[in-house]
Order: structure tokens, then C-alpha cells, then sequence
């Protein structure tokens, strides 16, 4: 999974409205289906209310940044040799 999200997406969401940024969040909502496949769909419902956009677009980036540390996590055990762990709360 490829995907460059700029750390200012979220803001310009909710300044511009999401049918602004259609073609980025479709890209999301390709990168986070098989994380969080209910908020994808949301992403790009078009017939969907905004906020529902917006409370999707939340679920989809919270789910990247998991993924994200996960596969981190996994590169650390690898790498370090040994068992490591990530604490959740």
C-alpha cells in the first residue's frame, strides 16, 4: 500500500468541504478498504451528508496511522532480533 497524506488534509476538509478533494479521498478510501472498509465507503459516498464524510475521513486516517504502526512495530522486531510489542490502550 502506497499513499502520501499531507499532514494538513484534515483542516482543508473541513475549510474547502470534501467534494474539493475528491480525488485525494478517493485514494484513501482505496488505501483504508481493507482496514476500515465501512468508513471507505463513506469516504466517497457522494450521496452521503459531509459530516459523514468528514467522521469517515477521521475513522480511515485513524486506521492508517495504525497500520502504520504496526508495520513498524513488525520492522522493529525483525530487525532488533528479538520480540517487540506495542502497548494500546
Amino acid at each position: 500500500m502506497s499513499i502520501q497524506i499531507t499532514a494538513d488534509l484534515g483542516p482543508r476538509l473541513v475549510e474547502e468541504g470534501t467534494a474539493a478533494h475528491k480525488e485525494e479521498l478517493e485514494r484513501v478510501s482505496s488505501a483504508v478498504s481493507s482496514l476500515a472498509p465501512g468508513a471507505a465507503a463513506a469516504l466517497v459516498d457522494w450521496a452521503g451528508t459531509e459530516v459523514s464524510r468528514l467522521r469517515a475521513w477521521a475513522v480511515a486516517r485513524s486506521a492508517l496511522l495504525e497500520h502504520l504502526a504496526d508495520l513498524h512495530a513488525s520492522e522493529l522486531a525483525a530487525t532488533a532480533g528479538r520480540g517487540a510489542f506495542r502497548l494500546t490502550a
